[in-house]
């Protein structure tokens, strides 16, 4: 009878989180009701719900903290990675899996497509690769979908450099923006809607998906500054200044040829008019 009843539903991992906040449907599962890590359980859980499509989020991506605890990172990213894609074999359903740009050197000139060969050199990007290669080998049918520099979530969810910059700005605190490092800044909402477009299509293999042209943190949180009208001053600084970040890469673009999204201004615009502005209380 689960096989009927879910034949068409999506099961996301790590739906907790703020990309997941960007679904709002499907069987939504975080790391409390489905550790990704534990074997036993990925088990129990997807022979008992039978999706047919998996979008497996569920991840560590804070890369200092990978560099602290490789194990941590390689048990959630790799490991757990491979126990979603095995038991999704076993049952016939598709893994659409969440990757990073991470997975390439940083060293190139102009964003890195899909035809580059992924050369990873930190932990996180690592443990995401090493992910990529149990979900591609267990089902040609599954999908990798790499992107780069995704902001959402929130007030709630948004634990990251777009929602500390705009907790600044909001009480005039002078920020600092890193400029010597571009990336493909992606809109969480975005993301979700192109992952669902692309389950619809059953698009295998890797894709791209990020928002349209290319920025620096420094240029992301002049945008940032407008929306809100902020007095707070912005101090040009290099990558170098935040040497515990555990990021060493120059270029974090992408190029999703086909699969680009609206600008990465329009986008980051709309998140903060629709998620933020409204919401802190000064």
């Amino acid at each position: 009878m689960s096989e009927v009843k879910n034949a068409n539903i999506l099961l996301i991992t790590g739906a907790d989180g703020a990309l997941g906040s960007y679904f709002y449907d499907g069987l939504k599962f975080s790391i409390d009701t489905l550790d990704v890590t534990n074997l036993t359980q990925v088990r129990e859980v997807l022979n008992r719900e039978h999706p047919q499509t998996i979008i497996h989020l569920a991840a560590i991506t804070d890369m200092a903290l990978c560099e602290k605890d490789p194990n941590l990172a390689y048990r959630v990213n790799s490991i757990g990675t491979y126990h979603i894609a095995l038991v999704a074999r076993n049952i016939g359903a598709k893994v659409v899996y969440v990757s990073s740009n991470a997975v390439f050197d940083g060293k190139k000139k102009g964003p890195y497509s899909v035809k580059d060969t992924p050369y990873p050199v930190n932990i996180y990007g690592h443990s995401k690769y090493l992910g990529e290669l149990a979900v591609l080998g267990m089902n040609a049918r599954n999908l990798v979908v790499r992107s780069s520099w995704i902001f959402g979530g929130g007030v709630e969810r948004d634990k990251k450099l777009v929602g500390k910059v705009i907790a600044k700005l909001f009480v005039g605190e002078s920020v600092q923006g890193v400029e010597d490092v571009e990336g493909t800044p992606t809109y969480g909402k975005d993301l979700v809607g192109k992952l669902k477009q692309l389950v619809k299509d059953n698009i295998s293999g890797v894709v791209h998906a990020v928002n349209g042209g290319k920025a620096s943190r420094f240029d992301m949180i002049e945008v940032m500054k407008g929306v809100l009208h902020a007095t707070s001053e912005i101090k040009k600084v290099p990558l170098s200044s935040f040497p515990n970040i555990g990021n060493t890469l120059k270029n974090e673009t992408l190029d999703a040829g086909v699969h680009t999204l609206r600008s990465w201004q329009e986008a980051l615009k709309e998140y903060v008019e629709t998620e933020w502005k409204h919401t802190i209380k000064n």
